[in-house]
């Protein structure tokens, strides 16, 4: 097999979604850099199968100079909820022009014009950039994750999984791993996929109510939801105070539901996307490692 000559550079490689990242594009057996900003984040990279690593400090342009050299194509992910998010990104496109990188891959999300979510407005923003920038490019847009609802699951206590939205709201929760698995298929073809922005829902469009069942079923757990309001949502204690206001105003979003639709990511797949089922089945430990990345 002729090596690839594509050499991609991940951004927040260490963080949940560039180590799904890393590690497809590694199975596709794509040279990758990770892109990280700690000594932690360096080996979690590594471990995902990064061939290498680079510190970059995204408040400074200067780091990514050296960082960004020889790579093909950068793949352009944010830490979450980040306050810097358009200038960051702004950074790395001058840096990416600069080194002639051909393929610049921003990581957005799903209805990033959500009026009244300030970090979806941020990569409302950054996608602007993106468009004006002189390379090609291509911009993945997902929902929420399955993953994101199944560590409330693996983390309650006595089954009892806490939401601070409506639980009658309709979503299309998308897996973590298809999601990368898509963005591999981008990179690998960049032409194909150049000036694209893909929309990534996942196959089934359901209430709170009904995915906890399915969770339920699949992994064999006693669960009950129990509906927090928005404006008290289970979070960590290090987050940060401008974050956590971020995510209530998110949450309060989602009363009203948050849908997708699945016809993106099954062309980008060529196959049916992964079922909250599944992905449950695979990430609480009930079947065989499929070797991705569990993440809770």
């Amino acid at each position: 097999m002729t090596p690839s000559p594509l050499y991609v550079g991940v951004t927040a490689a260490g963080g949940q979604t560039g180590r799904y990242v890393v590690r497809e594009l590694a199975r596709r057996g794509l040279r990758t850099r990770g892109l990280v900003h700690s000594a932690g984040s360096d080996e979690a990279a590594l471990k995902a199968g990064a061939s290498d690593t680079a510190r970059i400090d995204l408040d400074d342009p200067a780091s990514l100079t050296p960082a960004l050299r020889d790579l093909t194509t950068l793949m352009f992910i944010a830490p979450p909820f980040d306050a810097s998010e358009e200038s960051h990104a702004a950074h790395a496109l001058k840096a990416a022009s600069a080194q002639h990188i051909s393929h610049f891959v921003y990581y957005s999300v799903l209805h990033a014009h959500l009026p009244g979510v300030p970090h979806h407005l941020r990569k409302r923003n950054v996608e602007a950039q993106v468009r004006e920038a002189p390379l090609s490019w291509t911009t993945i847009q997902p929902t929420m994750y399955q993953q994101t609802l199944l560590a409330l699951v693996d983390s309650a206590s006595d089954g009892v999984v806490g939401i601070p939205w409506n639980p009658a709201a309709h979503f299309n929760l998308v897996d973590l791993a298809d999601v990368a698995e898509a963005v591999g298929r981008v990179i690998t073809a960049p032409a194909l996929h150049a000036y694209a922005s893909y929309e990534l829902g996942g196959p089934e469009r359901l209430t709170t109510e009904e995915m906890l069942n399915r969770i339920a079923e699949a992994t064999a757990r006693e669960l009950r939801l129990e509906e927090l309001p928005s404006s008290r949502p289970p979070l960590p204690p290090s987050v940060s105070r401008r974050t956590a206001a971020e995510m209530v105003a998110m949450f309060a979003k989602y009363d009203a539901g948050y849908p997708a639709n699945p016809n993106v990511l099954r062309y980008l797949l060529d196959r049916e996307p992964t079922s909250l089922a599944s992905t449950a089945r695979r990430e609480l430990g009930t079947e065989p490692s499929t070797g991705r990345p569990k993440s809770i």
